[in-house]
């Protein structure tokens, strides 16, 4: 991963901020200067947004955990490698963008993160690492093998 997220709490210089920032950069790295330290910092606050709601879409039935992920992999995951979330929101113009979020938002569960919902126990709710998506991903090694390999060779192809 090219990116590193140098936190900076109350007790960091801009001095040691911007020396950290520039030895990153001089080593390759993608650098972004996060001003809060919260947990998660950026990178994983975001994605685990998208995991609650995808979690969340195969718990309520809408779908199930292959077509979240061909959605995904098959429409604006290609756009995020280039184009970023409020990037894409102002390229579609704020106005619409704000339109689309108030509809699509105020159907959203107010859960901080999604029950599943168990069929071994009788219904009783069980934590998110027993959620649809995650059985349907656990249960083969197989096929996660087949999986590293593919998001390897991603990775490779991405860097020539």
């Amino acid at each position: 991963m090219p990116l590193v997220e140098v936190i900076g709490t109350q007790w960091t210089s801009q001095q040691a901020i911007d020396w950290t920032i520039a030895l990153h950069k001089a080593a390759g790295k993608m650098p972004v200067h996060v001003k809060k330290d919260v947990p998660g910092f950026v990178g994983n606050r975001l994605q685990h947004a998208l995991w609650r709601e995808a979690i969340a879409l195969v718990e309520h039935g809408i779908c199930d955990a292959e077509t979240v992920d061909t959605v995904i992999k098959a429409s604006f995951g290609r756009r995020l490698a280039v184009l970023g979330p409020l990037e894409n929101a102002d390229l579609v113009g704020t106005d619409l963008t704000l339109a689309i979020h108030k509809t699509v938002a105020a159907r959203y569960r107010s859960a901080a993160w999604p029950v599943a919902v168990s069929r071994s126990t009788g219904g009783a709710a069980e934590s998110s690492a027993s959620s649809p998506a995650r059985a349907s991903a656990a249960g083969a090694p197989m096929q996660q093998a087949a999986l590293r390999s593919k998001v390897l060779q991603h990775l490779k192809q991405a860097r020539e």
